[in-house]
């Protein structure tokens, strides 16, 4: 678990090392396997415009990226 700085804890839902980053409309999709097997996949999307130079830049590092996933633990 882990905890924010308001005092809230969360849980561990899945690490992803992504494997595929592609450019998708306003923004980008990168695709992974956790460690649970599973297929992941997040979306980002930009309220701006992207200029290519940046769009390729952003893609080249987002393609280093390990995601890691984590959810507000609710009160029992």
């Amino acid at each position: 678990m882990s905890d924010d700085r308001s005092g809230g804890s969360y849980e561990l839902v899945a690490d992803i090392p992504v494997d595929e980053v592609r450019a998708a409309g306003g923004g980008f999709v990168l695709q992974g396997r956790g460690a649970d097997r599973n297929d992941y996949r997040l979306e980002l999307h930009f309220g701006v415009p992207v200029d290519a130079r940046t769009r390729k830049v952003l893609a080249e590092l987002l393609s280093e990226v390990e995601l890691r996933v984590l959810r507000r633990v609710t009160p029992a």
